[in-house]
């Protein structure tokens, strides 16, 4: 069994893994990557097209479904279990995962390793770091009775464990007893490329409609309203996006839909991309300027307005929003485009 199992459930998860194997070949030189497959349809798609560059990168994978029925599900996770139990180093995609929180008692692993899952690294660290239990920042305020460490915080606390890595592109500040590696995208940049810029540009979608945390109405005016005021002629569906809202932006706004093939930071560098990629407060508001920095491509932030947000929005997901927003114009001195004007915003029907 492999000294170092990789634990993923998104193409964004397996893409870092990739990354870190790329800068660590020492440590990868055992790295065995455990594809726990997403249920929709495009996640799949993706991660099926990753895998096939994870085997040029000559790294081995094997996939579990562990979202499948009730026996196969069994019988997935114990083969899982056992790998997890074998393994000396952990690479983990995603510590908020309750199936992932669910085999970490197997483990007796003297490392650990934690890859960007996106935006939410950033609230991950900030959790662990005061102790409190991990609850995803769209799923609400933290309880009281949640806010005295949990499960997680005990585990990267026990004996026999040597070392807990992050691997991230984030803006960071390690937690205590842990350190931080930065995740500067070299495997995509040495990979792939180079840019190709086409005219015109583009606006990256955006999964806050699905999440619950912003009104479908507001969000696809919005997307109107950027669309004319920037000249965006594509829109870059986010994997998650639902059909039915999808469908509701080409015909409000004539954009052009586009299902990426791969996550977006390697759609850009693999097919045209446009001059500008404009972007709500997401993961690809930090990852973009990386990958793209030698190219002249720009990416701009489209600021979100209070009024956009559901009314059981709780603030905690609000101050997510902001604070990742600041960060990456912070980190990366994006230019911001401002909201609509509310006195020239439609009223949602």
């Amino acid at each position: 069994m492999s000294d170092t199992l990789a634990l993923v459930e998104s193409p964004a998860q397996l893409l870092n893994v990739l990354e870190w194997a790329h800068v660590h070949p020492g440590e990868a030189a055992s790295l065995t990557v455990a594809v726990l497959q997403p249920t929709d349809p495009r996640s799949r798609a993706q991660v099926r097209r990753l895998c096939r560059f994870a085997s040029q990168a000559k790294v081995v994978w094997r996939r579990y479904e562990v979202r499948a029925g009730y026996l196969e599900r069994a019988g997935e996770l114990m083969r899982l279990g056992r790998a997890v139990a074998a393994a000396e180093r952990l690479v983990i995609g995603d510590l908020f995962s309750r199936t992932i929180q669910l085999l970490l008692p197997r483990s007796k692993a003297r490392e650990v390793v934690v890859v960007d899952d996106g935006t939410a690294t950033t609230e991950l660290v900030h959790l662990l770091t005061y102790g409190q239990q991990l609850t995803r920042w769209h799923q609400g305020d933290i309880k009281p009775s949640a806010a005295k460490g949990g499960p997680v915080n005990r585990w990267l606390a026990r004996d026999g464990l040597e070392r807990a890595v992050f691997f991230t592109c984030m803006p960071v500040s390690p937690p205590p007893g842990t350190e931080v590696r930065p995740n500067d995208y070299a495997w995509s940049r040495e990979t792939f490329g180079p840019v190709r810029v086409r005219d015109g540009a583009d606006l990256a979608g955006s999964s806050l409609v699905e999440t619950g945390v912003v009104d479908q109405d507001l969000y696809v005016d919005a997307v109107g309203w950027i669309a004319r005021s920037r000249a965006a002629r594509r829109y870059l569906a986010h994997r998650r996006e639902s059909p039915r809202k999808l469908e509701r932006i080409a015909a409000a706004t004539g954009l052009e839909i586009v299902h990426p093939e791969l996550p977006l930071e390697l759609t850009a560098l693999t097919e045209p991309i446009g001059q500008s990629v404009l972007t709500f407060a997401s993961t690809v508001a930090y990852t973009l300027p990386i990958v793209l920095g030698s190219s002249p491509v720009r990416v701009e932030l489209c600021d979100m307005d209070d009024s956009w947000i559901t009314p059981d929005t709780a603030e905690r997901s609000v101050d997510f929003l902001r604070r990742i927003s600041a960060l990456a114009v912070e980190r990366h001195g994006l230019a911001r485009i401002p909201p609509q004007p509310r006195d020239r915003a439609r009223t949602p029907s």
